[in-house]
């Protein structure tokens, strides 16, 4: 059995399905990664991703409102995971602001590039004040 998931962990699962555009069985076990999630973090990262995948074409509009100088398809992939991510969890209201963007622009720096977290934050910043 593996190790049991943290809340941190549980919005790293989430991102890397927003990420692949998959939400079935199979791709929440590759996404573990040999991980157990207890139920509230199981709980809580597939309802992050069905509000995601609800809101798909209103996060998407938040975003493109925000962008100067781009546009959605040039953002690179893991950047736009990271916003779809932060947006999706914010429409559910039960974690603070400040956690799900400093959480966003963790994951943006991990799987992005050297701007990836700046970028990040810099668009929430805007959509959120």
């Amino acid at each position: 059995m593996g190790q049991a998931l943290s809340r941190s962990e549980a919005r790293e699962v989430a991102y890397r399905l927003i990420f692949a555009g998959e939400s079935g069985d199979d791709a929440l076990v590759l996404a573990l990664g040999g991980k157990v999630a207890p139920a509230p973090e199981l709980n809580y990262l597939l309802g992050v991703v069905k509000a995601v995948q609800q809101n798909l074409v209103v996060i998407d509009q938040q975003i493109s409102a925000h962008l100067q100088g781009w546009t959605m398809d040039r953002l690179r992939r893991t950047d736009l995971a990271a916003l779809r991510l932060a947006l999706g969890e914010i429409t559910q209201g039960t974690v603070p602001l400040p956690v799900i963007i400093n959480e966003a622009v963790q994951l943006a720096k991990k799987y992005g590039d050297q701007s990836s977290g700046a970028f990040v934050n810099g668009i929430l910043a805007k959509i959120t004040e």
